[in-house]
């Protein structure tokens, strides 16, 4: 029993700190997909630009968590929208093909000047929120852990009223229902489109501060944890907010199980059996997630 114990405290928080990432990561792919209908194969390389930037800054001068977040939200931001600029901005009438091979075409660029600026080495990304491990009978989260599951949730809280609430959430769900019906009523598919990539950046960048504590930053990231957060916004359905996050969550408890139960040679092999099997499985929906 004890034993037992012990590996579900552990599958639960490795499983949440991954699920953490690939929520942010699917909330960004989701964004996307339900304004324009475009998978963002480039997502990942705006969570591998952001936390390098990120990196920098924190090497050059003293980061606290305000300033680190607020950071984030501006290099994302910009990321995003500058990805928007180079792919679906360019080829907004362009075939569906077209548009996915930009996207592909941006990966590998970006990729390329990640390795151009800050080479290929692994570098760690300090936690830049100081929350702390919590612990409760058996239950424990470490410290990563615990902020990378607290800046995970808020974003996708905020992201939820964002949508709800506002004029310009309003905006991308309306172009996600009918783009036709919404530029009728003075809504412009253009700007709804660039702002999807605009946030979708942000979540990226969010994303970096919750993996580049644990994992480090590598160059030949990007693809991977991009094609995770793809699967966890397809296992989410995109209707909802918090059902393309749980999509996430359950990806990284999943691959964390397996993880622990199998070798751990085995990791990458299993993990992306594991995608696979959910890419065959999983529904896609076409509503643009703004339910709590």
């Amino acid at each position: 029993m004890a034993s037992f114990t012990a590996y579900a405290v552990q599958t639960v928080n490795s499983g949440l700190a991954l699920g953490s990432v690939y929520g942010l990561m699917a909330l960004g792919f989701s964004l996307i997909y339900n304004s324009s209908r475009l998978i963002n194969f480039a997502q990942g390389e705006l969570l591998l630009l952001c936390g390098l930037t990120l990196y920098s800054l924190t090497q050059a001068v003293q980061v606290n968590p305000i300033f680190a977040l607020a950071a984030a939200a501006v290099c994302g931001y910009g990321a995003g929208f500058a990805m928007y600029s180079t792919t679906l901005g360019l080829s907004f009438r362009s075939s569906p093909l077209r548009q996915l091979m930009l996207t592909v075409a941006a990966s590998l660029t970006w990729q390329g000047v990640a390795i151009l600026v800050w080479g290929k080495k692994p570098l760690l990304l300090p936690r830049l929120l100081p929350i702390p491990a919590v612990s409760a009978g058996p239950f424990y989260l470490s410290a990563d852990t615990a902020a990378s599951l607290t800046m995970a949730l808020t974003a996708a809280a905020l992201l939820s009223l964002f949508l709800a609430k506002t004029r310009y959430g309003r905006a991308i769900r309306a172009v996600s229902m009918n783009s036709l019906a919404a530029r009728l009523q003075g809504v412009s598919p253009t700007n709804a489109h660039a702002l999807s990539f605009a946030l979708a950046g942000v979540t990226a960048a969010l994303g970096s501060m919750a993996v580049g504590p644990q994992t480090m930053l590598r160059f030949d990231m990007g693809l991977g944890l991009g094609l995770k957060g793809f699967v966890a916004a397809s296992l989410g359905g995109y209707d909802s907010v918090w059902k393309v996050f749980a999509g996430g969550a359950i990806l990284g408890l999943i691959e964390a199980a397996l993880v622990l139960t199998f070798s751990a040679e085995l990791k990458e092999t299993l993990s992306y059996a594991l995608l696979i099997g959910l890419l065959l499985l999983a529904k896609t929906g076409r509503s643009c997630p703004e339910k709590a």
